[in-house]
């Protein structure tokens, strides 16, 4: 099958407040032809698209933006634009006129050779994009001709590539909180409340009438637009034309005093919400705070600060102390300490000197640090790592999935309902009161948008995997987060993850020879090996060896190694293969990985060679049994001795020994007999050599992953550091998070049921009805927050 070619694009919506209208954007795009794959972030605003190479880009993002418009107008949509374009960042000093600030952004944007503009007018910058082989100086040089005419005496400060897109969004989040829809609110309240006077002190009913009027004109205007406006485009469903139905019909049937407090309240509340979900957004943004705005690069004796795109692999960098480091590269000079908590949560500093790797994300503590760069930003441990925390949203859990199909037909029902209330039994209930049924069916319409569910469930998982990542647990969609709330059995792979995977020689027993001969016929067999225990060996040995009388050499998987060194035939491995070559031999009584030696034909001895347990495995592992993982098993290819010794000390339940790589799936299969759907098994192990394993499992996790590309791609979960103690981490955050998610489903669902069934029976009132939609709403926003404490 050919492989598609695609092309990435990403996309801001700016002013994105409605979780349902991101809901219906993504299914719409995502049924676009062009379109490979779409994941709309509700909580970044970023729309992700995969667009096939072979298509017009230009217009399939076209039709991305009408569908955007259509579904949610007046967002304000940007295009994230090649990386490569010049970028200036514009800081306007003494700017203090709003409607200036929209002149000057409205003109620079119609320059030719703009890609993109965006002027902040809380933070007074301006940000611009200029297309790539353009001269940069002619277009600044007319951009500040523009600020100077509009706004003259302005302090204009230019900071050329600069910008990255972190930043452009995270400035654009100051427009969560609208001061016009503020001023608006506190208006119409001072006017509600006057009428509200005017006829409790008995004045004349018609001009109270008119101040009712006023007041909703001013609170609700904006919604009724809405509703006009989506109604011609057939969308009857949509909040602000269910809202402004419910409130004209409390008009007609004289409820002016509850049509407008309902209307200023369900204002209120979407005002509340919105601020609330924007803290929401700054402080998921926060945990995240990585990436790196710059970097200092090395050309000769002079330091130029320039956009970490920018940078090229084998390109020197400078960190100083208290930067961030950029990108991942070897350190080529210097000595300092370095914090590695943004992307393993540990607070221990750690030193790095000449020589050593390190990562983009870690902060420089107190030296100067010379780097070679070794990967381009795109591909380094930051970008990596962000770009999987922004996309987990797209492997949604089946809670969300059932959210979104139950969001689909609960408004619709609801809706019929009001209309069946209201219509129905003032027709067949002789003497029933038709404004009096009408009334209770308006009562359905207000709680007919299940906005409360639609946006707290995913900014729930959201903040769950925000606040994993703060941990150095990277979760790779909430599918796996809710999956890791129903652990059954944890399986671990024994080497490098229950153990140190650093082995040493404890003991050397030749005989018929010196230990030292013995060490060095082993060394002879082990040194073409990658295998750590070869490595242990010959670390051990510590001499140099001639390669050149090395004859023949086969490495016999799951045995040892068969080797002609300057005429002798040497082996080394395991009993078995001692068996298999007719060797006889005397078992080792030590535990311990051992290494049979015969030369000739003739047995030499043996070697052992330990690994250390980690100190925090046996704590880990009784801390997944008190969170009622009801069995811990170990899979090893080592032998049943050295497999049985562990498994005791550590209290594991059950262990597999002597294994082949492919005999692990085999095991894990075995495991999964007798286990219901909900009996979550996940497997742990190193990412490198578990992928099949990993994949298998409901939940793989990779552990000790910092700067391994092949774990991060292999496993579900990703432990960044190399601590058993984190999977039971994870599980409590997960367990955390599903409790939030079904508080939220269950608060939501029960008050708007209790609601429409005292609605129905006339006992409710519309009071009632708006706590049960955007008051309950506002509840289950400021309760999924807790996932990120």
């Amino acid at each position: 099958m050919e492989a598609l070619s695609l092309i990435k694009k990403e996309i801001i919506l700016g002013g994105l407040n409605c979780a349902h209208c991101a809901e219906v954007i993504n299914e719409k795009v995502s049924k676009l032809d062009e379109v490979e794959s779409s994941n709309l972030n509700f909580i970044n605003k970023k729309l992700t698209l995969n667009i096939l190479e072979s298509c017009n880009q230009e217009e399939v993002i076209n039709e991305v933006i009408d569908i955007i418009n259509s579904t949610e107008p007046g967002l304000d949509i940007e295009v994230v634009s090649n990386l490569n374009n010049i970028k200036v960042e514009i800081i306007l000093g003494g700017l203090n006129c709003a409607h200036c600030a929209e002149v000057i952004n409205e003109k620079v944007l119609k320059l030719e050779n703009i890609e993109s503009s965006n002027l902040n007018f809380i933070s007074k910058k301006l940000n611009i994009e200029i297309k790539q082989s353009i001269n940069e100086k002619q277009i600044i040089d007319n951009v500040v001709k523009i600020i100077n005419d509009t706004e003259p005496g302005l302090d204009i400060q230019i900071n050329s590539k600069r910008t990255t897109k972190a930043k452009a969004t995270k400035e654009k989040e100051h427009s969560d909180i609208d001061k016009k829809d503020l001023f608006k609110l506190i208006i119409g309240a001072i006017v509600y409340v006057f009428g509200i006077y005017q006829t409790a002190t008995g004045f004349e009913s018609q001009f109270s009438n008119i101040i009712f009027l006023i007041a909703y004109i001013i609170v609700g205007g904006e919604v009724l637009v809405k509703a006009v406006r989506n109604a011609i485009k057939g969308s009857v469903f949509d909040e602000n034309f269910l809202m402004a139905i419910a409130t004209i019909g409390a008009l007609a049937i004289g409820e002016l005093p509850e049509a407008v407090g309902v209307m200023l309240f369900y204002q209120i509340g979407e005002f509340l919400q919105g601020m609330a979900v924007g803290k929401s957004r700054k402080s998921i943004t926060a945990l995240m705070e990585i990436r790196p705005d710059y970097a200092n690069l090395k050309i000769g004796p002079e330091i130029k600060v320039v956009s970490p795109e920018e940078i090229s692999v084998g390109d020197i960098i400078v960190v100083k102390p208290g930067e961030k480091v950029p990108l991942d590269g070897t350190v080529i000079e210097g000595i300092s300490m370095v914090d590695t908590s943004a992307l393993t949560g540990e607070s221990v500093l750690r030193e790095i000197s000449v020589g050593e790797d390190i990562l983009s994300g870690f902060i420089n503590k107190n030296a100067l640090l010379t780097i070679k760069v070794t990967k381009e930003f795109g591909e380094s441990t930051v970008s990596k790592i962000l770009d999987l925390v922004e996309n987990a949203s797209s492997k949604k859990s089946k809670t969300e999935n059932f959210i979104t199909k139950f969001s689909r037909y609960y408004t619709p029902i609801v809706v019929v309902s009001a209309m069946l209330i209201a219509f129905i039994p003032p027709l067949v209930i002789p003497g029933a009161v038709f404004s009096d049924w009408l009334y209770r069916g308006l009562i359905f319409l207000v709680v007919s948008c299940p906005c409360a569910l639609v946006l707290s469930i995913p900014l729930s998982f959201f903040s769950g995997i925000g606040f994993a990542s703060k941990n150095g647990i990277l979760i790779k969609g909430s599918n796996y987060l809710e999956a890791l709330r129903n652990v059954d059995t944890v399986v671990f792979d024994k080497t490098g993850t229950l153990t140190k995977g650093v082995f040493n020689v404890t003991k050397v027993n030749a005989v018929g020879l010196s230990e030292e001969q013995l060490l060095e016929y082993a060394a002879f067999a082990e040194v073409n090996s990658n295998h750590p225990i070869a490595k242990s060996i010959l670390s051990y040995y510590d001499k140099n060896i001639d390669l050149d009388k090395i004859s023949s050499y086969e490495e016999v998987a799951a045995y040892g190694i068969k080797v002609n060194y300057s005429g002798n035939y040497i082996l080394a491995g395991n009993e078995k293969l001692m068996r298999k070559e007719n060797i006889f031999y005397s078992p080792a009584k030590e535990v311990g990985t051992v290494v049979y030696i015969a030369l000739n034909g003739a047995y030499k001895g043996y070697i052992v060679i330990s690994d250390e347990v980690k100190d925090d495995s046996k704590s880990a592992i009784e801390k997944l049994k008190t969170l009622g993982v009801k069995e811990v098993v170990m899979l090893t290819g080592d032998n049943e001795k050295v497999a049985n010794s562990i498994a005791k000390d550590l209290g594991i339940d059950k262990v597999y020994s002597s294994l082949l790589p492919n005999e692990k799936v085999e095991k894990l299969e075995e495991i999964y007999n007798n286990k219901s759907e909900k009996e979550k098994v996940i497997f742990v192990g190193d990412g490198i050599n578990d992928a099949p394993v990993l994949a298998r499992a409901d939940v793989g996790i990779a552990m000790g992953a910092l700067g391994s590309d092949a774990a991060i791609e292999a496993a579900d979960v990703v432990l960044m550091t190399d601590e058993p103690s984190k999977i039971a981490r994870a599980i409590e955050i997960s367990s955390k998070t599903n409790k939030i998610v079904w508080q939220n489903i269950i608060f939501a669902l029960t008050v708007k049921v209790i609601v429409m069934i005292l609605g129905a029976g006339g006992v409710a009132t519309m009071w009632e009805a708006i706590f049960a939609d955007v008051g309950v709403a506002l509840i289950a926003v400021l309760n999924a927050m807790r996932a990120m404490r």
